[in-house]
């Protein structure tokens, strides 16, 4: 006979197994539903997932819907969220009819918690579900006299990373990459090419600070000026050292920086290794001062970064002075945090005489607190190389080797070594591949809770997502984490739904921006709530992003163009503006474009006028200038600190025989732009005539490519394409083109396989700074000179010049995406035809040089086929300009004679001035002109054409990318001697 606890216990078994049952009979009965909701749901989001459920609860005459975590891949609206209620209700299933709609969840996550606001551009603070009101922003490091930046993100403290870096591989016994070499880069150097020269820069201008637990300077040359001793070793070369001088009253501080080792092995922190300074705080004018000075042997653009102790009498507003090129940049910098690290201050234009100093005094707009110090200790200058040291297991600490890299394409691990962070809480993982993305997120806690950084956010920049059978668009990815350790709060007590509210609006603003742009197919991917150690262990509302494919040959059509590159980081920015505008509830300033219609012209015989124009940004009604500021740079100086202008124009007074350049950026409340292009000015002593250069050459491109069926790639032998600037990601060229050729391993990468024998080459592309490379010549050869955009020149009447000096540098009809117009940047556009026509009426010569100033119009680099642009460009270049095309590659090595002199440009990637891989070869359209200059190939390179009423000159390479100064003044006094003289004899 059972007894009444075993009768129980099978009671309790067979209820169980009913429930499970009828458990499986509600999923089996709602599978029909998810499945027809997840199709529509599919379409609705254009986001490959689906629905599913996970569990029905009965409860009061309801049933509770559990979805799997997927329900959470898609980006859900208020109307969204009505949708799928009322899809449910209408397919609710027969065997569920004694119950209604109860509540909705995906896994324990109520549906309503998964509902953003709509992405809006009206400049209005969104009500979102989670929100935190009542944070205060926190102006860690200011610069005195920028503004606050209010409705932009000023007082906003960033945490920002791009992916993965150089690695010490111990299976390997090696450096190495993490990810494969493909198409021209790896990871390791691509996502570089973003959050270096576009994203930084533009959170920075809408007035946020931002930090990195990697190494932002890409500069090889690094100075440490400290006031311990330093290790002496004559022979190495990657790390030098400044001076440090003290006046007043200084006292120790305690613990601080030393740079006593060449080479970092294991446990070595050298901010523990040497000692900081203080001295007392007084009120106006300070009474002591720390003087740092590099002694930089190589003028340039650095990162400078200082360090301190932060001590319990701390100020909380120590100065700091960047005595730099362009004059001097003040800071107030709240040493109560961020003691014992480097903390980033800026990025200066340096020289020889260039130093940075702190004294006791206090700064303007900061009130004094009697009894408080400020702290000195090191300050380090530039990126510098690898100096943190790894070797095989089993191998004498001596025998170990640094990457023999610059350090900022390093991983993260071993900056935060340099920086401060402990060994151990770098080493928490078995291997230095884990290490450095898992060190990320401790690094930001670490600097959060010890360092009392007030960060308001963190972002890895990622964009390993692997490759389509049929090469369509991988698209964009974001990642969040909603539980750490269990709990769905952070350690302050705020939701962490935050993150989710984060990563929406920041994929939404950039699917929706390139599909509008650049491809209307770009692809969303999901919204994953996912336990990466990047989103989950910040402690701060955080975001991971796979942008797009870097293997993917389809998304690298687009990821290798600066301009997307560019584009597709203002998107970034300003999906975190929204996300803090609608978290905190402020209304927001989307930051303005830069400027265009760029003029300088004499305003009399010593004044220079400069106006422009603004650039509509059609998506963001907010991004409207209020003010503007012009900087000056005088011959090969650095620019000033700016003048601040109200007009779209301001005057300068300019001195004879001085070159004068300006650069333009656009402010409002949401902080500046970019800067515009730079044009240039100057007056000749001895006025032999005056000429306009006009600036033509604004295009910023990938290299050329070809797709077929079998073969796809780039051909960076006919075009490499114009980089903003720099290119950071190069690794080398591509050699694997066949479609069907599949990954085995990171040496054997399968279809898209690059060299990496390129690494750390910065390419020089388009800096837009040219019209002061042939304003120097000629000026030195007498003629005065102003210059305009491109854009400006269309729109202004004919002047009484002497000559045009038309700069086409690499312009050329480029394919920019699959949108509608998508051709950019051709020679020849129809209104620069009439302005060019319209001034040789006017009688007024013109010097062309470029290395496509033929084959736009006769030949392509890129598959667009507009024959109708190429016909009327045509009949231009030989109505008007007197040339023809011959080749499209009509030299390959740079060199060409001019008057009997050979001379060399660019024609390979290198740091110094953009390449020209396929300098045209043209020739005269009749007899009436002459060639006068010729390629190493003879082949012609420089074409006369006396016309009636006015003369042209054509040069089919750019003149700005010879590579010495006295042969441009050489080649622009040939064409300048052209229009003066006789007709030159054919050589």
């Amino acid at each position: 006979m059972k007894g009444p606890r075993t009768i129980l216990l099978c009671l309790a078994v067979a209820a169980a197994s009913i429930a499970a049952n009828a458990q499986s009979d509600l999923l089996s009965a709602f599978k029909p539903v998810c499945d027809s909701i997840g199709r529509d749901a599919v379409r609705r989001f254009n986001v490959k997932s689906y629905i599913k459920l996970q569990k029905a609860l009965v409860r009061d005459g309801v049933l509770d819907l559990y979805f799997t975590q997927e329900l959470g891949d898609f980006p859900w609206r208020q109307a969204d969220r009505e949708w799928m209620e009322k899809a449910l209700v209408k397919l609710w299933p027969k065997r569920a009819s004694e119950w209604t709609l109860g509540d909705i969840y995906c896994k324990a996550v109520p549906f309503d918690d998964l509902v953003t606001p709509e992405l809006g551009n009206d400049g209005k603070a969104k009500a979102a579900v989670f929100t935190d009101k009542g944070h205060a922003r926190s102006r860690f490091v200011e610069r005195i006299g920028e503004p606050s930046y209010a409705k932009g993100l000023g007082g906003r403290t960033i945490a920002l990373w791009q992916s993965h870096g150089r690695y010490f591989d111990f299976g390997g016994e090696c450096w190495n990459w993490q990810r494969s070499p493909h198409w021209r880069c790896t990871e390791d150097l691509y996502t570089q090419s973003y959050v270096l020269p576009f994203l930084i820069p533009m959170l920075e201008r809408a007035g946020a600070y931002v930090l990195t637990p990697r190494e932002r300077d890409i500069s090889s040359i690094e100075v440490i000026c400290d006031n311990d001793s330093h290790f002496s070793s004559p022979g190495f070369p990657v790390r030098t050292h400044g001076k440090y001088e003290e006046k007043g009253s200084w006292r120790r501080a305690g613990t601080g920086f030393a740079d006593k080792v060449e080479v970092i092995r294991e446990k070595y922190n050298p901010f523990r290794a040497g000692s900081s300074r203080m001295t007392d705080c007084v009120q106006g004018e300070g009474t002591a001062s720390a003087k740092w000075s590099p002694g930089l042997e190589e003028a340039g653009t650095y990162t400078v970064y200082i360090s301190y102790a932060s001590l319990p009498s701390s100020s909380r507003c120590a100065r700091y002075t960047v005595h730099h090129r362009g004059g001097e940049s003040v800071f107030s910098v709240d040493q109560t945090r961020g003691g014992g690290t480097w903390i980033y201050l800026g990025r200066f234009d340096l020289g020889k005489d260039s130093f940075i100093t702190l004294d006791n005094g206090t700064p303007a707009g900061h009130a004094f607190v009697k009894g408080s110090v400020v702290s000195a200790d090191a300050v380090k200058i530039g990126g510098g190389m690898g100096k943190v040291a790894r070797g095989a297991a089993g191998t004498e600490l001596s025998e170990w080797t640094t990457s023999e890299l610059p350090s900022y394409l390093e991983g993260a691990m071993y900056w935060e070594q340099w920086a401060g962070m402990d060994y151990d809480q770098i080493h928490q993982w078995d291997n230095d591949y884990t290490c450095d993305y898992a060190s990320r997120g401790a690094w930001v806690k670490w600097m959060k809770d010890v360092k009392r950084i007030p960060f308001d956010m963190s972002l890895a920049f990622h964009t390993d997502a692997g490759v389509t059978p049929d090469d369509g668009i991988i698209g964009t990815l974001a990642i969040y984490t909603l539980k750490s350790d269990g709990e769905r709060t952070f350690k302050d007590g705020r939701d962490r739904m935050a993150n989710r509210l984060l990563c929406d609006l920041v994929q939404t603003q950039l699917v929706d921006d390139i599909r509008a742009d650049y491809n209307p197919d770009w692809r969303r991917r999901q919204l994953w709530d996912r336990s990466y150690s990047e989103s989950r262990t910040t402690d701060v509302p955080a975001m991971l992003l796979e942008f797009l494919a870097h293997q993917n040959f389809a998304d690298m059509k687009f990821g290798l163009d600066p301009k997307f590159r560019m584009d597709a980081c203002r998107s970034i920015y300003k999906g975190i503006l929204k996300f803090f505008s609608y978290y905190y509830g402020y209304n927001y300033t989307v930051a303005p474009l830069p400027v265009r219609e760029l003029s300088v012209r004499f305003a009399g015989d010593s004044t220079a006028r400069i106006s422009w124009e603004n650039e509509t940004d059609t998506k963001e009604p907010t991004a409207v200038p209020t003010s503007y500021i012009v900087y000056t740079r005088v011959d090969d100086g650095g620019f000033d600190t700016g003048r601040k202008v109200k007009d779209r124009y301001a005057e300068f007074p300019i001195e004879a025989g001085h070159v004068y350049s300006f650069m333009v950026e656009a402010v409002n409340d949401g902080g500046r732009s970019f800067p515009s292009e730079i044009l240039s000015i100057g007056k000749a002593g001895k006025d032999a005539g005056t000429v306009l250069i006009v600036n033509n050459f604004d295009r910023l491109a990938a290299p050329s490519w070809f797709d077929s069926e079998k073969y796809a790639g780039f051909d960076a032998q006919l075009d490499s394409g114009v980089p903003y600037v720099k290119d950071i990601s190069f690794a080398g060229d591509s050699y694997e083109y066949r479609r069907d050729i599949k990954y085995v391993n990171n040496t054997a990468p399968g279809f898209g396989g690059s060299f990496t024998d390129m690494v750390g080459l910065q390419a020089a592309g388009n800096t837009f700074d040219y019209a002061s490379v042939h304003g120097r010549a000629l000026l030195d050869l007498g003629y005065s000179f102003c210059s305009q955009s491109r854009a400006a020149f269309e729109k202004a009447a004919p002047g009484q010049y002497l000559a045009l000096d038309i700069i086409c540098g690499k312009q050329v009809s480029t394919l920019v995406g699959t949108v509608a117009g998508g051709a950019r940047y051709s020679v020849y556009p129809t209104a620069f035809r009439k302005a060019i026509s319209a001034s040789a009426a006017a009688g007024v010569n013109i010097l062309i040089s470029g290395a496509y100033i033929a084959a736009d119009a006769w030949d392509e680099v890129y598959p667009i086929g507009n024959e109708s642009y190429k016909s009327a460009a045509r009949e231009f270049c030989k109505s008007t300009l007197g040339f023809q095309w011959s080749a499209t590659r009509g030299s390959r090595n740079g060199q060409v004679n001019v008057n009997g002199s050979r001379i060399e440009f660019s024609h390979a990637m290198n740091e110094d001035i953009y390449s020209v891989e396929t300098a045209n070869a043209i020739r005269p359209v009749d007899k009436s002109g002459k060639t006068f200059a010729r390629y190493s190939n003879r082949t012609s390179a420089g074409v006369f054409y006396p016309f009636p009423g006015y003369k042209v000159v054509a040069f089919g390479f750019p003149i700005e990318t010879i590579t010495n100064k006295d042969n441009i003044r050489l080649t622009v006094g040939a064409a300048m001697d052209l229009f003066r003289g006789p007709n030159n004899q054919e050589q």
